[in-house]
C-alpha cells in the first residue's frame, strides 16, 4: 500500500475544511469546494465515477450541512484507503511481468470513467481486443501499447484467470470473440 491517495485526500479534506473556517458561512463552504477540483487539475489525475459521486454528496453537504458533509469525508477516507491498498496489489503484480511492458500495464479500474477493479471489466476488455488477467494476488491488469490501444496477444507471466481475444480476432457484434481458456 502506497499511502499516496489516503496522504492525498487527508490534505485535501484539510484543507477544504480550512477554507471553508477561514472564509465562513456558505461563501466558505463554496470555496472549500474548490480544494478537490484544484487538487485533481494539479496532479492530474481526475475522479474516477466513485470520487465523482463521494465529491458530488459532499459538496450537498454545503447545503445541506453535517449530515450530508460528514459520511462523505468519512467514505471518502475509507476509498482512499481502498485506492492504495489495490494500487500496492497492482505495483507488485508488474512487478512480475517485464520490465520493458510494465508501463503499459494498468489496473482494470484504470479502463474507463465506470471500470471497476475486477472480472467483469476484464471480460469487456477482452471483447473489445485487448488481454486481461488476474494475478495472483487478486489484482486485474489489462495492457496496453505507447497509443493507448489494447494489446491483443500479450500472456502473462503471473496470473490466476486470463481474459483474452481469440487470434486471428474474429467480429462478434460490434467486438470480438473472446476466451477466459488458455492455450
Amino acid at each position: 500500500m502506497t499511502g499516496e491517495n489516503s496522504a492525498t485526500n487527508a490534505a485535501v479534506t484539510v484543507a477544504a475544511f480550512a477554507v471553508e473556517r477561514a472564509i465562513g458561512g456558505t461563501r466558505g463552504g463554496l470555496a472549500g469546494l474548490v480544494v478537490q477540483p484544484v487538487t485533481w487539475a494539479v496532479t492530474g489525475t481526475g475522479p474516477d465515477a466513485a470520487d465523482a459521486f463521494i465529491y458530488g454528496v459532499g459538496a450537498a453537504g454545503v447545503a445541506g450541512g453535517a449530515i450530508l458533509a460528514i459520511p462523505a469525508t468519512i467514505t471518502g477516507i475509507i476509498k482512499a484507503a481502498v485506492d492504495d491498498y489495490v494500487g500496492g496489489l497492482v505495483a507488485e503484480a508488474k512487478a512480475d511481468e517485464p520490465e520493458a511492458v510494465r508501463g503499459g500495464i494498468y489496473g482494470t479500474d484504470d479502463y474507463g470513467f465506470w471500470a471497476a477493479n475486477n472480472h467483469i471489466t476484464a471480460m469487456t476488455i477482452a471483447s473489445y481486443g485487448g488481454v486481461a488477467w488476474q494475478h495472483r494476488n487478486g489484482a486485474y491488469l489489462f495492457i496496453k501499447d505507447a497509443t493507448d490501444t489494447p494489446i491483443c496477444d500479450y500472456h502473462p507471466r503471473s496470473y490466476q484467470s486470463l481474459y483474452r481475444p481469440i487470434i486471428p480476432l474474429r467480429p462478434n457484434g460490434d467486438r470480438v470473440a473472446w476466451t477466459s481458456a488458455d492455450f
